[in-house]
């Protein structure tokens, strides 16, 4: 696939448990089907049941870490889908031209793993307790060359 060339590795190594990619201008539709799919439902019926999407416009990985991990994992705990299960998410991860549909739960562990921590250190740092550790502890950031 031409568009995945110039994408960061680490990103590709993120969306890689994805069970769907689409184009990105499909976005309403396409998000609406995978709620639907995700929840166990049939796709094309408007009325089944749907789980709830979560929406990231992915740039580097460097940014998600910095700036959208802690808010995905905060708001994850504040809906009651609680690591490392995630029940009833899905996210859907726009990156350019593409929209990529991963289940939270497939995420958040590709995510720990990447990181070299627990989805329990997770929690701990971003989730609803993390007003507790936030003055003391770091930000599970890349060192400065980049690297973990």
């Amino acid at each position: 696939m031409e568009y995945r060339r110039g994408m960061e590795q680490k990103l590709l190594e993120l969306l890689e448990p994805a069970f769907r990619e689409v184009p990105a201008r499909e976005a309403n539709r396409e998000i609406a089907r995978a709620r639907r799919e995700q929840a166990g439902g049939d796709p094309d019926d408007d009325d089944a049941p749907a789980a709830r999407s979560y929406e990231l416009v992915l740039t580097t990985w460097e940014s998600f870490v910095r700036e959208q991990l802690p808010k995905l994992i905060y708001h994850l705990e504040s809906v009651g889908a609680r690591l490392p299960e995630c029940r009833g998410v899905m996210l859907s991860l726009f990156v350019g031209e593409r929209l990529w549909f991963i289940d939270a739960k497939l995420a958040v562990a590709r995510i720990s793993r990447m990181l070299g921590v627990t989805p329990g250190q997770l929690s701990e740092r971003y989730g609803l307790s993390e007003k507790r550790t936030a003055v003391r502890d770091p930000l599970l950031l890349m060192g400065r060359n980049g690297a973990n």
